[in-house]
């Protein structure tokens, strides 16, 4: 009987390591197809649009992509090979689609290990091209430990809950996103406080109230308005700067200042108790810019900067 047994379980481990050799296997062959897969050069910042062109581009995107996703089913052996191909293969375009995909698809803590390490590998490239895309690689590592990090789910700059909060998929992961709000990278910066304050961790307010002396105003704002999702009111002076600095810009000229007002309307709503009607959408969300949804932005924010001037004991 003790005999039969060790065979079997001899049979068993043979059976698993096969398994494995052959997950390796496949994974292997999958990434040296994924890097082979062309990347059609784009037009420079100075031609005009050509459709002919950009479809050529987005059907090969397309095609590497698809590649890629061929790996969630062995999510081991993908983390295990990604590493030699992100750190010794891969350019910096195809290092930001294959960050992409293992944060979108593998939630495991060995996929958080290695994108923490993508993190910290600061790379110095020769051209500006390069440096852009070694950022983007950055950020989209921090985006998937904010994907398994985060309690909450939370959209829009009004950042609404759309389902109860829930326990992160891996745990312990806080110290690789304070971290990343330390790096030199704004865009970067920026994708941590979104991971911080998705973890509902205690210990993510502390960051996030350093982050209101970061040089950025974007990163001060940010770590502002997310503090009001804590109840924290820390930093109120830097959301009523910001107040001041928005409404003296033309609105109309400059659509990208609508996320960040949306995001710091609902941040004082939700800190102060107090609502002087419907937020509308983002128009930049919209191919249409409804010009009432543009002046309803700006008579909210005279209102709130009216608010803000007689409430003398809270100036």
């Amino acid at each position: 009987m003790r005999g039969f047994a060790f065979v079997l379980m001899l049979g068993l481990a043979f059976s698993l390591h096969a398994a494995q050799e052959k997950g390796v296997s496949k994974v292997e062959t999958t990434f040296k197809r994924y890097l082979e897969t062309p990347h059609p050069k784009g037009p420079s910042k100075t031609d005009a649009y050509d459709p002919v062109v950009s479809a050529k581009m987005n059907r090969a995107r397309q095609a590497r992509l698809s590649i890629l996703a061929e790996l969630k089913a062995f999510p081991k052996e993908t983390v295990f090979a990604a590493r030699r191909v992100l750190f010794e293969q891969a350019g910096p375009k195809q290092r930001r689609e294959i960050v992409g995909m293992l944060g979108d698809r593998i939630h495991t803590r060995e996929c958080a290990e290695l994108l923490h390490d993508v993190i910290q590998d600061v790379r110095g490239p020769g051209d500006e091209h390069a440096a852009l895309y070694e950022e983007l690689v950055r950020t989209s590592a921090v985006h998937g430990l904010r994907m398994m990090g985060r309690r909450t789910d939370r959209s829009g700059g009004k950042r609404i809950r759309r389902r109860p909060d829930f326990e992160p998929k891996v745990h312990g992961l806080l110290p690789y996103m304070i971290s990343a709000a330390n790096d030199k990278a704004e865009r970067v910066r920026v994708s941590a406080l979104y991971a911080l304050a998705g973890s509902r961790e205690p210990a993510a307010v502390a960051e996030l109230q350093n982050r209101l002396k970061d040089q950025s105003e974007k990163i001060r704002l940010r770590a502002a308005c997310f503090l009001t999702e804590y109840q924290n009111a820390a930093g109120l002076s830097e959301m009523r700067e910001a107040l001041n600095r928005i409404r003296k810009i033309e609105l109309e000229d400059d659509f990208s200042h609508y996320g960040r007002i949306e995001m710091l309307l609902a941040s004082f709503e939700r800190i102060t108790g107090e609502s002087f009607g419907k937020i509308p959408p983002n128009p930049t969300l919209s191919s249409f810019l409804d010009s009432g949804e543009r002046e309803r932005y700006k008579e909210l924010l005279d209102t709130w900067h009216t608010w803000w001037t007689w409430k003398p004991e809270t100036n």
